[in-house]
């Protein structure tokens, strides 16, 4: 049961979902490229596949930074600059810190369950698109999902050095509808649901691909409390 070192950083600056890449790409530049948590890739432009522990996306439709573990170390290289000027899209704009919240989170399973909403989620890759499209019945899509949402709950338990106590238990319960959204030039399948799972996550972590920019951001809701914790769910900006 590790103690997850969790930092959400939220700016006073709007930003639209589809702009989280040119947040992300211009936070990358300030920082002059001093660590590789901010982007994921070695000096000679080569990738590192891991559970991204720097997310950039819009929460509550403000440009904001979840850190996770040795992320909420690094981010200090982005602080300590005095003059915060980002590019977004054809506009160049100071970035003022509205906040800053700052905690440790016990990720770990419990007898019961808990339950999340999931936005944006992208599932599929090329691959898995094409079995998901053969499959016959809306039951079997369904299962199909919760297979590959558990795979990507253990890929963030890699991530962040967590070796679940106990078998995990994903059960989707409502999809809410998918959209096509562009994603690296292209449109990528995204689904929005709910699902419940017998483990505790913090708030806006990313699951699936492209959790680096937004995608796939999760929120405990029905307001369940965990440790010293409750989390208010309905609030504007993130539908459940």
């Amino acid at each position: 049961m590790p103690k997850v070192r969790y930092l959400k950083v939220t700016f006073a600056n709007p930003i639209l979902a589809r702009e989280a890449p040119c947040f992300r790409a211009s936070v990358i530049e300030a920082t002059a490229r001093q660590s590789a948590l901010f982007h994921n890739h070695t000096p000679d432009s080569g990738s590192i596949y891991r559970y991204p522990l720097i997310q950039y996306k819009p929460l509550f439709k403000k440009a904001s930074i979840i850190c996770l573990n040795e992320g909420t170390d690094d981010i200090h290289y982005l602080f300590q600059r005095r003059d915060l000027s980002l590019r977004i899209g054809d506009r160049q704009e100071t970035f003022q810190i509205e906040d800053i919240h700052l905690n440790y989170f016990n990720v770990q399973c419990w007898q019961g369950q808990l339950e999340y909403a999931l936005k944006d989620w992208q599932a599929l890759n090329q691959d898995n698109y094409q079995r998901f499209q053969a499959l016959g019945t809306e039951i079997e899509r369904l299962q199909f999902l919760e297979k590959l949402l558990l795979g990507n709950i253990l890929a963030f338990a890699k991530g962040i050095g967590w070796c679940p106590e106990g078998a995990l238990q994903v059960q989707i319960s409502r999809l809410k509808g998918s959209r096509w959204l562009p994603y690296k030039g292209r449109k990528v399948l995204c689904f929005s649901l709910n699902f419940r799972c017998n483990a505790s996550f913090p708030n806006f972590i990313g699951l699936g691909k492209g959790v680096s920019v937004g995608f796939g951001s999760l929120l405990e809701i029905r307001g369940k409390k965990l440790g010293s914790m409750k989390y208010e769910v309905g609030s504007a900006g993130f539908e459940i």
